[in-house]
């Protein structure tokens, strides 16, 4: 599978940053224990990925793509975290 990259840099806000066709939301970033929680917003549903680490894969689906979503944050600093998000180059309905 042929993959789009959205490389990001996001602060922690009140309000969630468009990142591909996702919005996100930085809720923590520990960056002495390289944790993060973060809130994902996809199809209208909102769901919080809470103390993940620097470079483990968050994996999520969305209505519009037979393969997941994935984020992966590679470097966290006192509220900002960075990385990539990458998402299935084909669209197609899930049966």
């Amino acid at each position: 599978g042929d993959r789009n990259y959205f490389e990001f840099n996001l602060r922690k806000t009140k309000q969630p940053q468009k990142v591909g066709d996702i919005t996100v939301k930085v809720k923590k970033a520990d960056a002495k224990r390289n944790k993060y929680t973060i809130e994902v917003v996809a199809d209208d549903k909102k769901f919080e990925k809470k103390d993940k680490t620097i470079n483990e894969p968050v994996q999520f689906y969305v209505s519009t793509a037979r393969q997941p979503y994935e984020i992966v944050v590679n470097q966290i600093q006192k509220d900002v975290i960075g990385g990539y998000l990458a998402t299935p180059k084909l669209r197609a309905a899930r049966n």
